[in-house]
Formats: C-alpha cells, structure tokens, sequence
C-alpha cells in the first residue's frame, strides 16, 4: 500500500511508525513479533493510517501531532509542520543560552513550537509568540496550554503592524515563509497538498518581503548586545543578511545546516 507512493525505505519506517502508534511496538518488538496480530480496533486505526498515508497526507497529521525538542507538539490542517532544520536552530539557541532569563520573541510561531521549546529550556525567561493565522493561534494556544508552558501569545500581522507589537527582546527568532512559488514543483505532494501554503511560500518577485519586515522589527526592538535568529531559504542566504544592517549588527554569519545547506542567519545587535 504505501509502496505506491514511496521508496522502500520510506514506506518501511511509515510503516513501523503506524504500528508503534497504535500498538507501541517499537521496531525491534516489529522485527521479534512481526508474527503477532494486532487487535480488531488497532488493526482498524494501523489500516486506516496507512491508507491515509498512501494517498499522500503527512504522518504528523494523521496522527495529530510530532515531536520537537523533546515538546509534544500538536498538528493538522492549516497549520505548518515543523522541520527538522527548525528543530537544529532553536537547539543552538538553547545550547548557546544556558540559563537564559531575558525576553525571546517567535515570529510567525506556526503551532508554537519554537517558543514552546525556548520556554521549556528556559523557564525563568519571558517568551513571547507572535502569529497572524487564527488556524495557527488556536494551534499554538493549545500546544502551549498541554505543555505546561509560560509563553505569551499574541495576535500580530509582522507584514502590517508596528514593530511596537513586538516587546523589547533580547532574543528574536524567525522561521517565516520563505519557498518561492517556482519552488513549489520540487516539492513532494504531501507537503503542497495538504499543509498550508501562506505558512510556507512567498512570491518570486518579493521571495524577502517577510525578512523586511522581520528585519525592521529588530532594527527597533531587539536589545544591544541581542541576537537575531533566521531560517532562510538555502538559495538566498546572502541576499537575506545583506537585509541586515552593519551599523546596526555586527557578527552577521550564514551558518549551514546538518545537510551543508546555508539554511540559518545569526546577528547580534552593537553593544552601543
């Protein structure tokens, strides 16, 4: 079933995972007992899953949710999945504020997941989530609410209102829209079928309208001494840090991710 639509070992791990969902057999349990049946009801939910999973629709939504940063993040339709490569900056970030208790503020936080991650490593800290999609909000506001966290959500079109929205922060991070619309066809069809496309593309003849914005709320309300934090697009890396300004920044590096790809910008604001 879901060999039609995926390589072999893609099909296999769908597979694996769909099992350890509603069985909670891991891989290894799989291998020792594959010749175990499942129960009427399980074997119901794995059937279901793996035919929602042949016609295209991402795992995470079939499930209601994935992981990240260790964080329970709750997902579905209209709200952007997140990516491992979200996942890898906002690990520097923790890794590189150890016992952090300023102010950080998410841009465009999608279903949370950044701040979420922030607050829960830094729990004495002030974090603030901003997004304009109310598919989005309702996402975030549920994911904060499971996890237990203390960040403050607030309603906010970075595109349309003044960087005053935003609080005076220490740290801003961002991982906007940024895939060109003549990207779309490299892309599989579970990610353009099903998740929504105002949280993942921009228009070819402003791909850096986002990182205008972005770069202009910083420009006014991000500490000295601060840092700024941007996943971009790997193809416009450099056209996205000339954005930034030298009398305001200094150290603005393009740093690559786990694949080498030039996928993160960090800039940190003059002291003075």
């Amino acid at each position: 079933m879901l060999g039609r639509l995926w390589p072999p070992e893609e099909a296999a791990a769908l597979a694996s995972s769909i099992i350890l969902e509603y069985t909670g057999m891991n891989r290894g349990a799989q291998l020792a007992f594959g010749d175990r049946t499942a129960e009427k009801e399980q074997l119901e939910r794995i059937l279901d899953a793996a035919g929602r999973a042949a016609a295209g629709e991402p795992l995470q939504y079939i499930l209601g949710y994935t992981i990240f940063c260790g964080e329970r993040i709750e997902v579905g339709s209209g709200v952007l999945i997140p990516r491992p490569e979200t996942e890898e900056m906002t690990a520097m970030i923790i890794a590189e504020n150890s016992g952090f208790t300023g102010t950080v503020t998410d841009l465009c936080t999608g279903s949370g997941c950044i701040a979420i991650a922030l607050s829960a490593a830094f729990p004495e800290a002030t974090v603030v989530a901003a997004e304009n999609s109310p598919a989005a909000l309702r996402a975030a506001a549920r994911n904060i609410q499971l996890t237990g966290t203390s960040v403050q959500l607030i309603a906010a079109d970075i595109l349309s209102q003044a960087p005053e929205t935003v609080p005076v922060s220490d740290i801003i991070v961002s991982n906007p829209p940024y895939v060109r619309m003549s990207e779309m066809s490299d892309m599989h069809g579970n990610v353009t079928e099903y998740e929504p496309h105002e949280a993942l593309f921009v228009p070819d003849n402003d791909p850096l309208l986002y990182y205008r914005a972005i770069a202009a709320i910083a420009d006014a309300r991000l500490e000295p001494g601060g840092a700024l934090w941007l996943e971009v697009n790997e193809q416009l890396a450099a056209e996205t840090a000339s954005l930034l300004r030298r009398d305001i920044y200094e150290n603005i590096s393009i740093i690559k991710d786990i694949r080498g790809k030039e996928r993160f910008i960090k800039a940190v604001r003059h002291e003075r």
